[in-house]
């Protein structure tokens, strides 16, 4: 899996109906797979695979993480680019122990943002829609001053950070430091 940042200066819609179904399609499904993926160079598409991408509903303050990706996993949405799962972000975080939950996350999001390796300041949208909303509402990273909150798939202040899954005949050089990247061959 790769993230990339789209430079919006924080004004995509998720859903400009404010419906939280990725596979409806949702707006920013129709843009991501559509204007975004068909700006990319032949060479970038050809290393991007279709992938089946979990888009199940999410419960705020989750404490089980194994649940929580369950339910994720619950549905699923077949395309080239898409978003990271609440889950996915979780996992990102090598404090475990006092981050590894979504309640854990924000209790400690003070210190959590710092042991996260997808951290930045800004807040921005991820695949999860959530489950109590009736419908519109979805999950975002770096959401005031909560690690992570919701908020209706219709605002427009949430930045995007696309995801691809890349072909198997990709590699990698660099060691993925900011000195030496990682770069896709």
């Amino acid at each position: 899996m790769k993230t990339g940042d789209i430079n919006t200066s924080n004004n995509i819609a998720w859903d400009n109906s404010g419906n939280n179904n990725w596979a409806r399609p949702a707006t920013l499904n129709t843009y991501l797979n559509g204007t975004y993926y068909n700006g990319l160079n032949a060479t970038a598409k050809s290393q991007i695979v279709a992938k089946d991408w979990s888009i199940g509903d999410v419960t705020y303050g989750n404490n089980d993480l194994a649940d929580q990706i369950n339910d994720e996993n619950g549905t699923k949405w077949n395309g080239k680019v898409a978003l990271v799962t609440m889950s996915e972000y979780l996992r990102s975080n090598n404090n475990k122990s006092s981050c590894g939950t979504f309640s854990l996350y924000n209790s400690n999001y003070s210190s959590c943002r710092n042991t996260n390796w997808m951290y930045i300041n800004d807040s921005w949208w991820t695949l999860s829609p959530d489950a109590d909303s009736a419908g519109n509402d979805v999950f975002a990273v770096g959401y005031g001053d909560f690690g992570s909150g919701i908020g209706g798939a219709g605002r427009m202040n949430d930045a995007v950070r696309p995801v691809v899954y890349l072909s198997s005949e990709v590699t990698l050089s660099g060691s993925g430091t900011q000195s030496d990247p990682y770069q896709i061959k």
